[in-house]
C-alpha cells in the first residue's frame, strides 16, 4: 500500500508540472484539509518537494513553485553579467557603505597593512525583483577616491573600469555551504535553515594587484555554481 504522504507528493508534483514559476500553492493547513491528513503528513510531502527544489517557501508569504535555478559557471563574470546571461535584469540595493581602518581580516584579504583605510559596501543583489544574494565588498580607499559617491546599484566592476581605469582580470573564489543568520534569511526572503552558497572571492587587476575582496551569500534554491575541471598535461 502506498503511504499517504507519497500519494500527496505524487498529486502535488503533477500539479506543479502544470503551474508556472512563482505560482502559489495552498497552505499546509489547506492541503491537510483537502487530503484529510495530519499537518505532519502534509509537511513530509512538502519537505521532499522543497529538498528537490520544486517549490520554495518564503517567510510570511507562503509556498511557491520554484524558479529554475540559475547555473553560473565559475568564470570571470560579474553578478550583473551572470544575471543578464539568464535573461534577468540585475540591480542592487545598497544596505550600507562606509570608510574605516582595515581590520586584520580585511587587511589580509587585500594584502594591505592593518589600519589602512578601506571602503566597505554591503548590497542586496536582485535578478529582476527577486533577491538572489547579499554581498559585502571591501576595497582599498586610497586607490578609488570618491568611490562611495558613485551609483553602486549596478555593476561595481563597471564603475571600477569606467571611473578608475581598473579592469578585473583574475579572481580566486572559495565556496562553502552555510545556513544564513535570521537577518540574512529575511533579506533573501527564505525560510530559516535554508542552505545558501557562501563565496569568498578576491579579484585582481591586469597587473596582478588585488583590487577588491567580496564575501557573497547566494540563495541555494535559486543559484547554482558550476566548476569546470581540466586535467593538467603534466
Amino acid at each position: 500500500m502506498v503511504a499517504k504522504y507519497q500519494q500527496i507528493l505524487h498529486t502535488l508534483s503533477s500539479r506543479i508540472d502544470a503551474m508556472s514559476p512563482g505560482d502559489a500553492l495552498p497552505s499546509e493547513e489547506e492541503l491537510s484539509k483537502e487530503f484529510r491528513v495530519s499537518p505532519m503528513t502534509t509537511r513530509r510531502a512538502l519537505t521532499i518537494l522543497l529538498d528537490a527544489k520544486r517549490i520554495v517557501g518564503i517567510r510570511g508569504k507562503g509556498t511557491f513553485v520554484a524558479r529554475r535555478p540559475m547555473a553560473r559557471t565559475m568564470t570571470l563574470m560579474s553578478f550583473s553579467e551572470a544575471m543578464r546571461s539568464h535573461g534577468r535584469a540585475p540591480h542592487s540595493r545598497v544596505l550600507g557603505m562606509s570608510m574605516s581602518p582595515a581590520d586584520a581580516e580585511s587587511a589580509e584579504a587585500l594584502q594591505i597593512d592593518v589600519g589602512t583605510h578601506v571602503y566597505s559596501i554591503h548590497r542586496l543583489r536582485f535578478g529582476d525583483d527577486v533577491p538572489i544574494g547579499v554581498d559585502v565588498t571591501v576595497l582599498p580607499a586610497s586607490r578609488f577616491p570618491g568611490l562611495l559617491g558613485h551609483d553602486l546599484t549596478g555593476s561595481l566592476y563597471a564603475v571600477l573600469r569606467e571611473q578608475y581605469d581598473t579592469a578585473i582580470e583574475r579572481a580566486t573564489s572559495r565556496i562553502s555551504a552555510v545556513i544564513p543568520d535570521s537577518a540574512t534569511a529575511e533579506l533573501l526572503e527564505v525560510e530559516a535553515g535554508t542552505p545558501c552558497l557562501a563565496v569568498q572571492a578576491t579579484a585582481k587587476d591586469e597587473n596582478g594587484t588585488i583590487a577588491e575582496s567580496t564575501h557573497s551569500l547566494y540563495r541555494g534554491d535559486l543559484y547554482e555554481l558550476t566548476v569546470e575541471h581540466r586535467r593538467d598535461s603534466a
